[in-house]
């Protein structure tokens, strides 16, 4: 007996947040699968508490973390902040790891994420720099 194998159509889609016209449709253009849930995991990270209208508890508080000084605890903080985060509000990837490196002398952390999105198969890596701004 042959076993049939459900396959799996999910489409995810975004706006591209750089707005960009599509010469054929005339419309705005998408982000489609898995650049979609990217871009959407780093806006996820780089929109602050408090930052978006009627959604007060969206983000977090990253910024806050940036002016710490850049040490292990820190650092500790940053990847536990970011853990919660993307599982409270991108529910379309499954996070395998994420790993922040630090860079003491600029004050920045280097942050990959390795994640699956849900109905695609191939693991995916999304690397974000975080500094402060002044």
């Amino acid at each position: 007996m042959a076993v049939q194998r459900q396959k799996i159509t999910r489409v995810y889609k975004d706006f591209d947040l750089a707005f960009g016209k599509n010469e054929i449709t005339g419309d705005v253009n998408k982000k489609l699968d898995v650049n979609a849930v990217k871009q959407s995991m780093k806006n996820l990270i780089l929109t602050d508490l408090m930052e978006r209208p009627f959604q007060p508890d969206l983000g977090s508080a990253l910024a806050g973390l940036l002016f710490e000084n850049a040490n292990m605890f820190t650092t500790d903080r940053i990847k536990v902040t970011l853990e919660t985060l993307l599982k409270n509000f991108e529910r379309r990837a499954k996070i395998n790891s994420i790993d922040v490196e630090p860079n003491i002398d600029k004050n920045s952390y280097g942050v990959t994420i390795n994640f699956h999105v849900i109905g695609i198969n191939e693991p995916q890596e999304l690397e974000v720099k975080l500094e402060r701004i002044r």
